[in-house]
């Protein structure tokens, strides 16, 4: 006598057993443990989608698809024979009844409510029927009442495949609106990419290296100490020079830049490295540490001025006016006037810099435009009398 051996059933795995509870009196029939690890990874993994709906408060992604579960089991109303098959195709995925990502089966992912978009679908079906009503008894008003569900019926299947019609060219069309918006970022990505390996390969501007894509490492650093030292020597003039004497201007922003570009070119490189790029990083590093230098002490040279003391003077008098003179007062008095002064030295370097520009801008000479006798000779040699007209379309006459 043959006796078939005892085979252990499959037990739901712990973490999911809130999320399977619907259907956990079928997974002992499934059998094999090996089927029962392989449902569980699709499960867990259906698991992680939900999350990205309703976040990862603990518990809630499990209690939304036993919801699923349970409310699917119900409207089958029939019995499950093959647990994997159903929970593969049926069970698990997600049944949207609308356009939103968020609908299952009419119903929020998020908060467990009914869909309202699926509640405008159906809101839109209600309508149509109304309409198709409508017509069909302003059509037919003498039809039989036996007949009028036939012609009512087949007037509803007419309106409802011409607007299913109508839906599937506009998502053609619209499929075709992506398919030419991706070629057309394709394409660009493309373009793009020519565009930087034809720039790669130009030569520096500056020293004509080879593919150095039009600047190499080293003028470009040179490039921003140029501009960090130019900068310097704009807050030394502007301070020290008058822009009343354009020539006094220009020798003493001649002497300044020979004196800055000797102190940077000075700087030595990192540990004694004798490579370009690196003595091109130091100086740029000594360039930014002169103008910030330089800038300190053109502020505290103005907060010095007699333009902030005054406005410091007038700030403190009237933070302390109407109150109590205690020391908390006289602090707070102070901070303000300090404000206040910091507030006027940077205008007056804003405005002596501004004041510099204007100046070295006028004393460029200008070249004289062309007269317009010298621009429009032939028409500077007509006579201008009584007998030359202009007619109606612009055209001279004499």
């Amino acid at each position: 006598m043959r006796t078939g051996a005892f085979v252990r059933p499959v037990g739901v795995p712990e973490d999911l057993t809130a999320a399977l509870a619907p259907v956990a009196w079928l997974w002992a029939g499934l059998g094999r443990a090996s089927t029962g690890a392989w449902l569980a990874k699709n499960v867990r993994r259906e698991l992680v989608q939900l999350r990205t709906f309703v976040g990862d408060a603990e518990g809630v992604a499990e209690r939304r698809l036993a919801e699923r579960l349970k409310r699917r089991l119900d409207r089958q109303r029939t019995p499950v024979q093959d647990l994997t098959a159903w929970l593969i195709r049926r069970g698990l995925p997600q049944n949207n009844g609308c356009w939103s990502t968020l609908c299952d089966d009419g119903i929020r992912i998020d908060s467990g409510g009914t869909c309202p978009s699926c509640d405008c679908l159906i809101g839109d079906r209600r309508g149509l029927r109304q309409i198709v009503a409508t017509e069909v008894a302003a059509q037919h008003p003498h039809v039989a009442a036996g007949e009028w569900r036939g012609v009512y019926e087949d007037a509803l299947r007419a309106k409802f495949d011409y607007q299913s019609a109508m839906d599937a060219m506009r998502r053609e069309r619209a499929a075709e609106r992506q398919v030419a918006f991706h070629a057309a970022i394709e394409e660009q990505k493309a373009q793009l990419a020519e565009e930087e390996v034809r720039r790669a390969a130009r030569p520096c501007e500056d020293c004509g290296r080879a593919e150095a894509a039009g600047l190499c490492p080293v003028c470009s650093l040179r490039r921003s100490t140029k501009a960090l030292v130019d900068q310097a020597v704009d807050i030394a003039v502007a301070v020290r020079a008058d822009v009343d004497d354009p020539q006094a201007v220009g020798m003493l922003t001649a002497q300044v830049a020979e004196d800055t570009w000797a102190f940077v070119r000075g700087a030595g490189a990192p540990d004694g490295a004798d490579d370009p790029v690196c003595r091109a990083f130091a100086e740029k590093d000594l360039a930014t540490k002169l103008l910030e230098q330089r800038r300190q002490r053109a502020l505290q040279r103005l907060r010095e001025s007699g333009p902030a003391e005054m406005e410091a003077a007038h700030v403190r008098r009237m933070t302390l006016h109407g109150m109590f003179p205690t020391d908390k007062n006289r602090e707070r008095a102070e901070e303000a006037a300090a404000r206040a002064r910091e507030r006027v030295a940077q205008d007056l370097l804003r405005e002596f810099l501004g004041d510099l520009a204007r100046a070295r801008a006028a004393a460029v000479p200008r070249k004289r435009p062309p007269a317009w006798s010298e621009r429009c000779p032939d028409l500077a040699a007509r006579p201008l009398d009584e007998d030359t007209v202009v007619d109606g379309a612009g055209a001279v006459r004499v």
